[in-house]
């Protein structure tokens, strides 16, 4: 049984299904949220490993959104998967700066290229504790005053 929690944030209710089904078949323990409130809430409720963020949905502001989640991630570790069809450079550059751990373009993606994509998260955060204190690059948040630690990674 793996005891690793993903939170899928979506609006597209095939979608989320779709990857929820494949998610359990690889026995992770998954949830769902629809919009941008229930996600928030399901971050400190359900404190999940990885979050799978699309970043273009009714009623949700992203970049607050991904803000509000890492004030609250550094307590729970979690890694972040921005999920969108947006491509151009600047769209892929802002997430990763606005620390995403990755950045999935959707019609580029199966659920079985999800799952290597958060067992690749998943090590690495492995190897980051058991590694702490190398960093490949190390920024300070300007809205929060945290240190982040980067090893930036972008899959199209």
């Amino acid at each position: 049984m793996n005891d690793s929690k993903i939170l899928i944030v979506e609006d597209d209710k095939e979608l989320a299904t779709m990857y929820k089904i494949k998610f359990d078949k690889e026995w992770y323990i998954v949830k769902v949220a629809d919009n941008w409130l229930t996600a928030i809430t399901e971050v400190t409720e359900f404190e999940p490993n990885i979050i799978l963020l699309d970043i273009m949905m009714p009623s949700m502001d992203w970049f607050e959104t991904l803000r509000v989640i890492r004030e609250l991630a550094p307590s729970l570790d979690c890694k972040i998967i921005m999920f969108s069809n947006l491509n151009s450079k600047d769209d892929i550059e802002k997430c990763m700066l606005l620390w995403a751990d990755a950045y999935l373009l959707k019609a580029n993606t199966t659920p079985k290229d999800a799952v290597e994509k958060i067992e690749e998260l998943l090590w690495r955060k492995k190897q980051d504790d058991s590694n702490k204190g190398h960093t490949l690059v190390q920024k300070t948040c300007p809205h929060c005053g945290q240190t982040i630690h980067l090893d930036i990674e972008i899959h199209i």
